[in-house]
């Protein structure tokens, strides 16, 4: 099995994994959008909305990546940093302290990386 047919193999499994994450992503954000919490009576704070915000823009870029993967996938992990970003300055979190929504972040970030994955070796592929 030469190296040109086994790519195409890796990438199209590293692409279905991907899409596959940012669905299971999808269907879980929209179950908390239209779940709300029965418990909240305050409204949402400015910087809450804000790094809500960040989620939203991920899941957009998780299915722009659908289409373009090198241009979703950065928006993913984009928003995902931006979201690191803002709650470490709006909540103090500096350093090498994780923030509580680290493992969220992950879960945003991971398919974002496949997706770039996909695009590179589709890239390499080419030229």
């Amino acid at each position: 099995m030469s190296r040109s047919s086994v790519i195409p193999r890796i990438v199209t499994i590293i692409r279905w994994i991907a899409r596959i994450w940012s669905i299971l992503i999808f269907v879980l954000a929209l179950l908390v959008i239209i779940t709300p919490d029965p418990y909240v009576v305050e409204p949402v704070p400015l910087a809450d909305r804000i790094l809500m915000g960040f989620f939203g823009v991920a899941i957009l870029g998780l299915l722009i990546a659908w289409r373009w993967e090198g241009l979703g996938g950065a928006i993913a992990i984009a928003s995902a940093v931006g979201h690191d970003a803002t709650f470490r300055i709006t909540r103090g979190y500096w350093f090498l302290k994780l923030p509580p929504s680290a493992p969220l972040e992950f879960l945003f970030v991971l398919p974002g990386i496949l997706f770039l994955v996909c695009w590179a070796l589709s890239r390499s592929k080419r030229g």
